[in-house]
């Protein structure tokens, strides 16, 4: 059993053999892990939801609460268990070889943990990416259709707030008052077609330019296109500030959900640290007295000089 000895107090220390890493044990302790903690996680939800009372609205809340702390404490205790088995089957070790066989078995339960949960995250929130790719899709097409369309004022410009009927309708109805013909939506629309275009996708209406564009293309007078011009531009600014304060929005809540992510991760890193501790202090409870002498080597009395050696007497702490 003693490759080496070594000699101290009067004793001879008859050491064990090197340590070396089971990875039987190692695999069993991470499917005892990974089955304890989905049989705690089962009976923790089935206690939590079996609490809630459907006349009382608060019970939810306490239902939350149990299941929260429970998700927390389940998988310690899977990993503690998980670190006894790893150190118990790992062979003949010693005490930080036991946490050493614990702390391996607490890695491939994670990684083994944190695939099956993606797995299972992904195959929930599938159907929500998918119907969420096909409107922005859909969205997409309909800007490119807007945008191919020759109208200046059609779906491009009414995605802006644009209504040419509203921006007439003052000029309109003074002319149909003097028994002159009104303007059409699709006249001003042709007369504007480049100025709005150029607008939308440069974010600023050149109004002047506008103006021109009316008073040349329809039969408006130029006080009339400049106040027609007036409209559309109110109207083009509105909706420039509601997209400004919309983007503003997406920034604070992007901000926002930074913020909440960080404090996830900290949550999370917290949650791993334990589980880590809990693993190697079950492998090092794991490994039995047994274990350890085989591990640490017999220990037998020193011969005197000149004298024959003793015979050997295995003594076990």
């Amino acid at each position: 059993m003693a490759t080496a000895t070594q000699q101290k107090a009067g004793v001879q220390l008859l050491a064990g053999p090197p340590v070396k890493v089971s990875w039987s044990a190692i695999f069993a302790g991470t499917v005892t892990a990974l089955g304890l903690w989905i049989l705690l996680y089962a009976l923790g939800l089935a206690l939590g939801l079996s609490s809630i009372n459907p006349q009382d609205t608060g019970s939810a809340r306490t239902s939350g609460i149990f299941t929260g702390i429970w998700s927390l404490i389940s998988p310690l205790i899977a990993l503690f268990v998980g670190g006894i088995v790893a150190g118990r089957g790992s062979g003949v070790q010693t005490k930080s070889s036991g946490g050493i066989h614990g702390l391996v078995m607490w890695g491939l339960t994670t990684l083994v943990g944190f695939w099956l949960l993606s797995n299972l995250v992904s195959a929930l929130a599938g159907g929500l990416f998918s119907m969420g790719r096909t409107a922005v899709q859909a969205t997409g097409s309909a800007i490119s259709a807007g945008a191919s369309q020759g109208g200046g004022l059609g779906q491009v410009a009414q995605s802006f707030g644009i209504d040419a009927n509203d921006a007439l309708r003052p000029v309109n109805q003074r002319l149909q008052a003097q028994g002159l013909p009104p303007v059409t939506a699709s006249q001003l629309e042709a007369a504007t077609r480049d100025v709005v275009q150029t607008a939308v996708q440069q974010g600023r209406l050149d109004r002047q330019l506008l103006v021109n564009s009316i008073a040349e293309n329809t039969a408006l007078s130029r006080a009339d296109a400049q106040e027609v011009a007036s409209r559309v531009e109110a109207q083009f600014n509105n909706a420039q500030g509601q997209v400004g304060q919309a983007v503003q929005s997406v920034q604070t809540g992007a901000l926002q959900a930074a913020d909440a992510t960080g404090k996830a991760f900290w949550g999370v890193f917290g949650a791993l640290f334990l589980g880590l501790i809990s693993a190697i202090l079950g492998g090092t409870v794991g490994v039995s007295k047994r274990q350890r002498v085989y591990a640490e080597g017999a220990v037998v009395p020193t011969p005197p000089e000149g004298g024959l050696p003793p015979p050997r007497r295995e003594v076990y702490p």
